[in-house]
């Protein structure tokens, strides 16, 4: 059986979102579709940042109205079970 990566975990973690995921090293892109996904996860950032998941948020609005969302992944685990929660 094939072990489960994080970024499958974290795409699980978002399923009810419509939203595309990129992990660059430390750093983690989503790009979410609707205004409404990109507004939730503006808001629930500062709390994940205060609890040392995430850091450095940059956002960006791309073609088609796309939100997209650059930031340092401090534990992914955490960050995992935080949007889990949600």
């Amino acid at each position: 059986m094939k072990p489960v990566n994080k970024i499958d975990q974290l795409k699980k973690a978002l399923k009810n979102r419509k939203c595309i995921v990129e992990k660059h090293s430390s750093v983690m892109e989503i790009t979410f579709e609707k205004t409404e996904d990109a507004e939730w996860f503006e808001a629930i950032f500062e709390d994940y940042q205060r609890q040392s998941a995430v850091s450095c948020l940059m956002s960006m609005q791309g073609a088609n109205a796309q939100h997209k969302f650059v930031f340092n992944i401090k534990d992914m685990d955490k960050f995992i079970e935080l949007l889990k929660r949600e």
